[in-house]
Order: structure tokens, then sequence, then C-alpha cells
């Protein structure tokens, strides 16, 4: 696994909370990575249904080199986390923060009437 040092600076240069930033960067490789992931599971698709209605016993243990070509041209992607980081630094998107409104409880009051 390859490490790929980003200058904090420099993601700290649009917003000065670089926790966010972070957070905002992570929220963004999990969507690639679905992404990516929905991708994969549907060009595997024909190849899983092979293997669970095999048309012979042979097919039901039979490797697909399709299926390990595609499996390997995934892996060999950039990964998710390193093309957020990329998208981000090239301003492809950027985030805002929601400031919550604070508020404050309003004391019950009693209300004690006898039923009369």
């Amino acid at each position: 696994m390859s490490v790929k040092p980003v200058d904090l600076n420099t993601l700290r240069s649009a917003h000065s909370n670089l926790y966010e930033t972070v957070v905002a960067i992570s929220k963004r490789a999990r969507q690639i990575h679905e992404e990516e992931r929905s991708e994969l599971e549907e060009k595997l698709l024909p190849y899983k249904e092979m293997i669970r209605n095999p048309a012979s016993e042979s097919e039901s243990d039979r490797i697909f080199p399709e299926q390990i070509a595609i499996s390997l041209e995934f892996e060999g992607r950039e990964k998710a986390s390193h093309k957020a980081v990329g998208e981000y630094l090239a301003g492809k998107y950027d985030y805002a923060v929601e400031k919550s409104i604070e508020t404050k409880p309003v004391p019950a009051e009693d209300d004690e009437t006898d039923g009369d």
C-alpha cells in the first residue's frame, strides 16, 4: 500500500478547520468507493449467476479469466481516498458546514388544576 503525503497547509487554505476538511474528503471518498463497488458488482453479476446456476457440474468449479481480469482492473485503480483528496485540491468540490441553532429548553409549566 502506497502512502501519499498531503500538505496540511494546502488543505487548510480554503477552510480554517482542518478537521472539517478531512471529514468532507472522507465523505467524498466513501461516495467514490460506493460508486466503484456498485460498478464492480454490476460487471461481475453475469459470472455470479453462472456460478450460482451452473449449466453443468464442471462450470460450478470453473474460474472465469474475464472475472479475474475485471477484478484486477479494479484493484489497479487509484484508491478512493487518493481520488477524493485530488478532487478537493483541484477544486472539483467544496463543502459548507451547517451551523445548528441552539435552543434553550423551555421550563414546563405545572398545570395544577383541580378537576372541579
